[in-house]
């Protein structure tokens, strides 16, 4: 017994009304998606590069000459372009510039305040004129001035640089100007941040499966929520790339545990839904992004919008329970319980103390009654019993064909005959009745004995299992006890506790019921090959899909047209992707689902390369095309890789998925950096990365209408068998 059905129609029952599963679910969905998207895409705007150039000699700095003047006379073009080089100038003599400009202006000295002190410097002013003309001629003399001494070779910028406004009034960028030389620190930032990332996801995943989802996700948040806060008060751009890193080690986690335990909370009807909300939520977070970073077009205050409100995620400690998955695949069947009943007190409904055991009585007592029916056909030997075969030859047949040829009709004869023939008539039709119920039973008996044989096989593993845990925690080492006592402690300030007699009978009711502590290692991945298999395949698309997506999302600055818009329109795109990616996988499964989109998206991204970079809409319009149909895939695959694990090993096995997928998207912010070669080449590259990705889903088996595995029994045993090419089937009524 794995308590899978136990634990779905105990869930039904908790949920049949009531509206608190409903904000239990938005609760935590809202929690996997909104903080994860300011994190992850916070840095696009607070490490976005303005249009920049080298800053001017000093002589013309305080001139008040229009800056587009003074751009084209200290910087070059680019010909082919015909845009200003952003990291080289003209050269230009000081003393030289200065001779030539003696009779245009003069010096005068100035207060300045630079950080917590006052320090005068000399700077140079144009000489005042008395009319508009008077100050016209006077530009016109500068400008021939600075021409006379400019030479055509150019250098390095070695005054600093000069950065548009125009859409970023202040950036880290812009703070200490990591432009030119300097440009690979903010992709080396965004790198640190994916391996911080890879190894949270290894952390927090052995913690959610050894500690409980609960714990985890409430020591996320408490250490997660001040590291934003702290970011928007840095003093060097190193203490941000270490912020952000340690940040890193919490994103993936915090978005994949809440994503857990609303899985493992709601019924089976409803787990369809929690990929695609959280998708649709996490989209609207991009959105809401946008348009906080072009409202305050500040990097400061941006970091202080996206991370303040999220103070009241400490409130979470009194709103979130435990996985009752997770809870029965650790022995505990009462505190399972416990979760249940609790969740239907606040939709107003009353369940007994102890119906999680009369719901295993129930359904245990199914299986041997089933177990009982199938003992029985298989004494009948396939036969039923009365009919044994046909007569080789009926004799009354003969009779009546006798007395036809001597023309002389008995009809005493005849009547018997008739008689006769209606009987075996009778008995004709009945063997072929029986024959045909003959061969359903036999049918059904070998499906029943492969079904028996599979339960058997699953059982015999889960036991192996269990008995391999039993033998490890008998031995009583010091590192065992430590666990148990770690164990207890966490249970203790993560849990309420009950009072001495619930405890007692809790205990009772977990020795007598529970299989025991089900503990699963990231190692059980590799020692079950069906396991095995899938874990590789999940491996691969989410390096895939990850690479794909995020590569797709930091990309928009480079589509040419204006930032906050791209961004923008990228989140809203992905809105109407999720509602998308629910309806078809209700219908048509995941397998062919994820193939599809993500061999469109690929196409569409592809296609950009065909694109001259004169028309950027077009080029927009084919890369949101390619995000739309990425986001569907990502939102599917979620519900899939979280329907194909198993509950014992679901949070370590995507905790290790997403740790390899983490070493893919270290090579984003490089594929993002290609755009300066050609804007559709990193797209080229999503796009063939996409449809290979779309193509290996259909090595995986299907989930839809399928029982979420609790065992690592019944992860092996799921999808052994399976079409490459087949198709969801209908489900009977």
């Amino acid at each position: 017994m794995t308590w899978t059905r136990e634990l779905d129609e105990a869930a039904v029952l908790a949920t049949r009304s009531g509206y608190w599963h409903v904000v239990l679910f938005y609760l935590l969905c809202g929690l996997a998606a909104i903080p994860t998207s300011f994190l992850v895409f916070g840095q696009v705007f607070t490490n976005a590069t303005p249009e920049h150039w080298c800053a001017p000699p000093p002589e013309l700095e305080h001139l008040g000459l229009p800056v587009e003047l003074v751009r084209s006379l200290t910087i070059p073009r680019q010909h082919e372009h015909e845009v200003y080089e952003s990291c080289s100038a003209y050269d230009i003599d000081s003393t030289e510039l200065r001779e030539a400009l003696k009779n245009y202006v003069e010096e005068s000295t100035v207060a300045v305040k630079e950080d917590d002190y006052i320090r005068s410097i000399k700077i140079f002013q144009l000489i005042p004129v008395s009319s508009n003309a008077a100050r016209n001629d006077l530009i016109t003399n500068i400008t021939n001035a600075v021409l006379s001494v400019r030479r055509n070779t150019t250098s390095p910028c070695s005054n600093g640089w000069k950065f548009s406004k125009e859409q970023y009034k202040r950036t880290l960028v812009t703070d200490y100007s990591l432009v030119c030389d300097m440009d690979w620190l903010p992709r080396l930032s965004n790198t640190l941040f994916w391996v911080g990332s890879i190894f949270g996801n290894l952390f927090f995943g052995w913690m959610s499966d050894r500690y409980g989802r609960r714990p985890t996700i409430i020591v996320m948040i408490i250490l997660e929520v001040p590291l934003p806060i702290a970011a928007a008060f840095i003093t060097s751009y190193w203490t941000y790339v270490g912020l952000f890193v340690v940040s890193g080690l919490f994103f993936p986690a915090l978005y994949q545990q809440p994503f857990i335990l609303a899985l493992e909370l709601m019924p089976p009807g409803q787990r369809n839904y929690t990929g695609i909300v959280v998708g649709m939520l996490f989209a609207t977070g991009m959105c809401l992004l946008s348009l906080l970073a072009y409202a305050v077009q500040d990097s400061y205050h941006l970091a202080l919008v996206t991370s303040l409100p999220f103070l009241l995620l400490y409130g979470y400690y009194w709103l979130i329970p435990e996985s009752p998955r997770w809870l029965v695949g650790r022995g505990r069947i009462a505190d399972a319980e416990k979760v249940f009943r609790n969740l239907a007190r606040k939709n107003g409904i009353h369940l007994p103390r102890g119906f999680l055991l009369e719901l295993h009585k129930k359904i245990k007592e199914e299986e041997e009654n089933t177990q009982e029916e199938l003992a029985t056909i298989s004494n009948m030997n396939g036969h039923i019993a009365g009919y044994t075969e046909l007569q080789e030859k009926d004799e009354h047949v003969d009779r009546r064909i006798s007395n036809m040829l001597t023309f002389k009709p008995d009809l005493t004869k005849i009547t018997e005959t008739e008689e006769s023939n209606k009987d075996s008539l009778e008995k004709i039709i009945a063997l072929e009745v029986a024959e045909i119920v003959n061969k359903k039973t036999k049918m059904k008996k070998e499906d029943e004995e492969l079904k028996e044989q599979n339960i058997t096989e699953a059982t015999k593993l889960n036991s192996e299992h269990q008995q391999k845990a039993t033998q490890t925690d008998s031995s009583k080492s010091p590192a065992s006890t430590l666990r148990r006592k770690s164990l207890q402690l966490v249970s203790k300030i993560f849990n309420q506790e009950d009072g001495d007699d619930d405890v007692i009978e809790n205990k009772r009711m977990d020795d007598q019921n529970s299989e025991g502590d089900c503990k699963a290692s990231p190692l059980d991945v590799f020692r079950y090959p069906n396991i095995r298999k899938k874990f590789f395949l999940l491996t691969f698309e989410w390096v895939a899909l990850g690479v794909v997506y995020n590569s797709l999302s930091y990309n928009t600055p480079n589509l040419g047209v204006n930032d906050y818009l791209a961004f923008f329109i990228g989140g809203a795109v992905e809105l109407p992707s999720y509602f998308i990616a629910w309806r078809c996988m209700e219908r048509y499964g995941r397998r062919w689902v994820l193939c599809i989109f993500m061999c469109v998206g690929g196409i569409a991204c592809m296609s950009c390369v065909l694109v001259p970079e004169s028309w950027p809409w077009i080029l927009v319009s084919l890369s949101m095309l390619g995000r739309l149909f990425t986001a569907a895939s990502f939102a599917v695959f979620y519900v899939l890789i979280g329907e194909l694990l198993p509950t014992v090993l679901r949070a370590q096995a995507m905790g290790a998925a997403s740790f390899i997928a983490g070493l893919g998207l270290l090579a984003v912010p490089y594929i993002v950096h290609l755009a300066v070669y050609s804007r559709a080449l990193p797209l080229t590259i999503m796009g063939v990365l996409s449809v290979i990705g779309g193509v290996t889903f259909l090595f995986l088996p299907e989930t839809l209408n399928q029982p979420l595995p609790q065992t690592l029994g019944d992860g092996e045993m799921f999808g052994r068998d399976f079409k490459i090419l087949s198709c969801v089937e209908k489900q009977s009524d």
